[in-house]
């Protein structure tokens, strides 16, 4: 384990500091692994918790008819806002590599889940059967740049990855 300094990234603030995993990706590049950490503390509310990562905390709650007081958003709500503010983020981050001027950028996200599944009253998935998004890039330049950031977004989303799926585990 080595602590490094990431301020060479043009996206990150110059004050990062991050604990690596190991020396290398398995992928072989010249990154190393980082290790992302969430502490969700039950506020002793109904059903509302505290999500803390770094020096930031997030209420999540449900809505009343899930048995929450509506304080925040629920688990699956946070899910799809995270794919959105990782669109969003990426196309910021990638912007001046497409030399593309972005003005604004907004990811709309929408997912279909039934209750009934995590609620155990039908032997139907908890989880969204299906996850859907409208990303648009407010900019004067060329459409092709455009279109090109976009799909470099798309395709390097690490939460978009993720929903594709991987394993996840309770660890003891």
């Amino acid at each position: 384990m080595r602590i490094a300094s990431v301020s060479n990234l043009p996206f990150m603030p110059l004050s990062i500091t991050v604990t690596f995993t190991n020396s290398k990706t398995k992928g072989g590049g010249e990154m190393a692994n980082m290790v992302f950490r969430s502490d969700v503390k039950w506020t002793g509310e109904s059903v509302q918790c505290d999500a803390r990562a770094g020096k930031h905390t997030i209420r999540i709650d449900e809505p009343p008819v899930l048995g929450g007081t509506d304080t925040g958003q629920n688990p699956v709500e946070m899910l799809l806002s995270a794919l959105g503010g990782c669109l969003v983020v990426l196309v910021n981050t990638f912007a001046p590599q497409h030399d593309v001027v972005v003005k604004g950028v907004r990811v709309k996200v929408e997912g279909d889940l039934d209750p009934d599944g995590f609620m155990g009253q039908a032997p139907i998935r908890p989880g969204f059967s299906a996850i859907r998004y409208k990303l648009r890039v407010d900019s004067d330049s060329e459409p092709d740049a455009v279109a090109a950031l976009i799909a470099h977004a798309e395709s390097s989303c690490p939460v978009k990855d993720t929903l594709g799926g991987v394993p996840v585990s309770r660890t003891v």
